[in-house]
């Protein structure tokens, strides 16, 4: 996959990702940045993640564990998970 066509699924993903955690969070989408941080800016618990997960897989046709979900920091680490797993 070339930079461009990375780059266009990462923006794909990021938008998806956007929608589904300010669904899930009840948030503002707005506050949904690539460089929001999961627990300390959006509040989002293991059971959100975990949520959030789950819409995304169906939508994008992927398989994400649990246990990779743990040591996500920000919007940008699970985009990059989930552009990582289209692959």
């Amino acid at each position: 996959m070339d930079n461009a066509s990375a780059q266009d699924h990462g923006t794909e993903v990021f938008e998806a990702f956007r929608q589904r955690a300010a669904e899930v969070l009840d948030i503002d989408v707005t506050l949904v940045t690539p460089d929001a941080r999961l627990g300390e800016t959006l509040h989002a618990d293991s059971v959100d993640l975990i949520e959030i997960a789950g819409l995304l897989e169906r939508q994008f046709g992927i398989e994400l564990e649990d246990r990779e979900l743990y040591d996500l920091e920000t919007v940008r680490d699970f985009v990059e998970l989930i552009v990582r797993k289209r692959r």
